[in-house]
């Protein structure tokens, strides 16, 4: 994926992303970083074209993005939101929910396994066949994101897009999930954006946002060599949760 110049606005007096330009490569990681409104999410918007740029170029395989149809694309980008839509079914449904064959319950067992919700749905009487819903078990927010990780992963995107994916789930989970994805992340180009730095220190390539700009780029070792944004960041992250596990102890 190559974004060249890209520019793009809700409208014609406002500008979200301003000249934005960076390559990544099939198998990489790329993490946005940035404050609210800085641009992040408007940036993923565009690979799935939710919207469409009004300057520059997006190139997937050398191809501008315009020329693939919407419904075309769409089958190649699996998307995973900070909050979830699950459907009045079965668990079972739900994550094999997109999916454009038939697959059997150890395809999707072995999906949510990989999103650390395997042993959750189990715990249920009824395990995969479990009705969630009005009428059904309530899952935690934590637990609604890995059937929605379970269900991207089943489809098999070529790209995966993860908006703040882990927002709801604790420390040791997030662990969990990352770890597992690393394995399936292998030969897909993942875009992720997070706010805790710990889901963003092994990217590929880091991106940090502001007013709609990138303004540093690299991976964790070179910008914190940097000593600018990323590095005030990730030390004041670091400073919060020392403090917090001192009222812990």
């Amino acid at each position: 994926v190559v974004f060249e110049n890209v520019s793009f606005g809700y409208d014609a007096s406002t500008t979200v992303l301003r000249d934005v330009s960076f390559a990544c490569r099939p198998g990489e990681v790329v993490a946005l970083l940035g404050t609210t409104g800085s641009g992040k999410t408007s940036l993923v918007n565009l690979l799935p074209r939710f919207d469409d740029h009004f300057s520059g170029r997006i190139l997937r395989d050398g191809r501008e993005l315009r020329e693939y149809p919407k419904e075309n694309l769409r089958c190649l980008i699996g998307i995973v939101e900070q909050e979830p839509f699950l459907f009045s079914r079965t668990l079972r449904e739900n994550i094999a929910y997109g999916v454009d064959r038939n697959v059997g319950l150890e395809e999707i067992e072995a999906a949510a396994r990989a999103a650390a919700i395997h042993e959750v749905i189990l715990s249920f009487p009824q395990g995969y066949d479990t009705l969630i819903g009005e009428k059904g078990v309530t899952l935690s927010g934590g637990q609604k994101q890995r059937v929605a990780v379970a269900r991207t992963l089943l489809r098999d995107p070529r790209i995966l897009i993860f908006d703040d994916a882990t927002s709801s789930v604790d420390a040791e989970t997030e662990a969990a999930i990352q770890q597992a994805l690393e394995r399936l992340m292998a030969g897909r180009t993942t875009f992720l954006i997070a706010h805790r730095l710990q889901s963003l220190m092994r990217a590929d390539l880091i991106l940090v946002f502001q007013e709609g700009r990138i303004v540093e780029r690299g991976d964790h070792e070179s910008l914190m060599r940097c000593g600018g944004m990323y590095r005030r960041i990730y030390e004041l992250q670091t400073s919060l949760e020392a403090e917090l596990e001192a009222t812990r102890a």
